[in-house]
């Protein structure tokens, strides 16, 4: 009973900071990223992917955009009211698909993005950095 109870405990301990810090060297520049699910991308980034390109993100937000683009498109041929249906049905599916996918993995994508620009984690050897250096593969 009581080992079941350790690596419970163990399991809570090791869980993920709520934020990890990066810092630009060149600028000075310190920016923040959650470690949960983006809220942000998960509703915000169907309107135009703006939130994409706020984070850095451009071929992210270029995808959303192309999305747009196929509904203006699916919207305006004259297939018939069965194809058109089934065409926003599946330019749905996509979007959804696509923002539930940016509220999981979007912060790690940020993480990773901002680390390729030359950003570094500011405290590497913080133990909960660390847990997320590891389980995002940022190393």
């Amino acid at each position: 009973m009581t080992a079941k109870r350790k690596s419970g405990a163990r399991g809570e301990a090791e869980a993920l900071p709520p934020v990890i810090r990066l810092r630009h060297k060149p600028t000075g520049k310190e920016r923040s990223v959650l470690t949960g699910f983006a809220w942000d991308l998960f509703l915000f980034a169907g309107i135009f992917g703006l939130p994409l390109f706020w984070r850095r993100l451009p071929y992210w937000g270029a995808g959303v955009l192309v999305l747009w683009l196929l509904v203006v498109v699916a919207g305006t041929l004259r297939l018939g009211a069965a194809a058109t249906e089934t065409a926003q049905l599946v330019l749905f599916a996509a979007f959804l698909i696509l923002q539930i996918g940016l509220g999981f993995y979007g912060n790690r994508l940020t993480a990773k993005t901002l680390l390729h620009h030359g950003w570094t984690l500011d405290q590497p050897s913080d133990a909960g950095t660390k847990r997320v250096i590891e389980k995002w593969k940022l190393a």
